[in-house]
């Protein structure tokens, strides 16, 4: 049986979890959201690029054929940083195509990169759609090609280096590999994820998720890891820094308030916009001196951003030509799930009321975008929504700009079927 024809049953055990909305929760009435400093951009309009990974179904290529040139049946988030003028996309849980990482097992991430330019994309994103890359291990050290011809090939999961003093099973609680493995420590399994990244010096920052342990998959701390010398040939490692935050008790330094974390550089600092409790946490701003970020502590809390609970995951940038900061995420309340952003002209705000830009109740939207089943998503179709709906939006750096509007571009993530998608929304200025 092809791995495809699992897909929906075994994801709900794996990456599914991650995108299921989760049980309601009851906001607390002592918080409301902060006042609007300015009015922000008007959403105008999206319309969905391509879709990276797959089409219609898992088995089934797009342009990138990522399934014969890396391996790959599917994988979510794709969290954009450039570094050296090469755009990487950091992908979370990966599942194998053939022979490798199936369904079942907890499992690596990716990396993925344009094949042209960082700047040819910032002014053509649509390149991504046919020119995507993944990083690979060698075609001697891969598997895939000694079962299927066609394969070149296997992808190059993440792997960690410990710091000095410490062990991986400090960071790594849900290691890759089959239940109960030991094989694979040094590679972050399922939800144990890329949350955000940037660069600096020509290296790559990344902030990672740690679960409670394999059987509870709740994402309760967070660390920071080094891509020293970022490249596309595998396989590659991240030299772990230190531990960023952490929920599993009362004494995280961040007081368990920045687990997901976007980040964005501006000046003398990386911002940390963070959520705590998955799903259920309002935003909180946090910053840190670029000259000790690779040693622990020091960072100075700012307080709350956007006091509305129900955030989990969250993409942040500054787009300098417009003098605007920008947050994208998915908003989830009781009654709704919706894609939403809010603007500021600083960091700390105050930032904006959220801008509806995708909403899971919106008919036209899932006219657009419901497929019939997760076997047949036709053209832009990308959700089975009878299962599922969209998570993972990361704001691409760059903008595109006309006279009275401006265009940005994220991903896009969806688990039945399990696949990224690239996406532009248009605004006012």
């Amino acid at each position: 049986m092809k791995p495809a024809s699992l897909a929906c049953v075994l994801l709900v055990a794996t990456a599914c979890a991650r995108a299921e909305p989760g049980v309601p929760f009851a906001p607390d009435a002592s918080t409301t959201p902060m006042p609007d400093a300015f009015v922000p951009p008007a959403y105008v309009d999206s319309t969905q690029l391509c879709k990276l990974l797959s089409n219609r179904n898992s088995s089934d290529p797009t342009a990138n054929d990522v399934q014969h040139s890396a391996n790959v049946l599917g994988a979510d988030l794709g969290i954009p940083v450039v570094a050296n003028n090469r755009l990487y996309l950091m992908f979370g849980d990966t599942i194998g195509f053939t022979g490798i990482w199936p369904l079942g097992e907890s499992h690596p991430d990716s990396v993925g990169y344009g094949l042209d330019s960082a700047s040819a994309i910032a002014a053509q994103p649509s390149l991504l759609c046919n020119r995507l890359g993944i990083i690979t291990v060698p075609p001697a050290q891969s598997i895939g090609p000694t079962m299927d011809a066609a394969i070149r090939a296997d992808f190059a999961g993440v792997a960690m280096l410990a710091p000095m003093g410490h062990e991986l099973a400090e960071f790594i609680r849900n290691p890759s590999g089959p239940p109960g493995s030991t094989s694979f420590l040094h590679l972050p399994g399922d939800f144990e994820v890329p949350s955000g990244a940037f660069s600096v010096g020509g290296s790559i920052y990344v902030f990672y998720t740690t679960v409670v342990s394999p059987t509870n998959i709740d994402m309760q701390g967070s660390y920071i890891a080094k891509w020293v010398q970022p490249s596309t040939t595998g396989p590659f490692a991240y030299q772990i820094l230190h531990q960023v935050d952490q929920r599993f008790d009362a004494n995280g330094p961040l007081h368990g308030r920045f687990i997901n974390i976007a980040a964005e550089v501006m000046g003398e600092y990386v911002y940390l916009f963070g959520t705590g409790e998955y799903r259920r946490s309002s935003i909180h701003l946090a910053r840190k001196k670029l000259t000790s970020l690779d040693t622990p502590g020091g960072f100075e809390e700012l307080g709350e951003v956007v006091a509305t609970p129900g955030y989990g995951e969250l993409s942040v940038r500054y787009f300098p030509s417009i003098k605007r900061w920008m947050l994208l995420a998915e908003e989830l309340s009781p009654s709704s799930n919706r894609i939403v952003a809010h603007f500021a002209e600083r960091p700390e705000g105050p930032w904006s009321g959220p801008v509806v830009v995708h909403d899971m109740t919106d008919a036209s939207f899932r006219t657009d975008y419901c497929c019939a089943s997760e076997d047949n998503c036709i053209g832009q179709q990308f959700f089975n929504c009878n299962r599922t709906g969209f998570y993972g939006t990361y704001l691409l750096p760059s903008i595109i700009e006309t006279a009275d509007r401006f265009t940005v571009t994220y991903t896009m993530s969806s688990f039945s079927p399990y696949n990224v998608a690239l996406f532009q929304a248009e605004f006012t200025k």
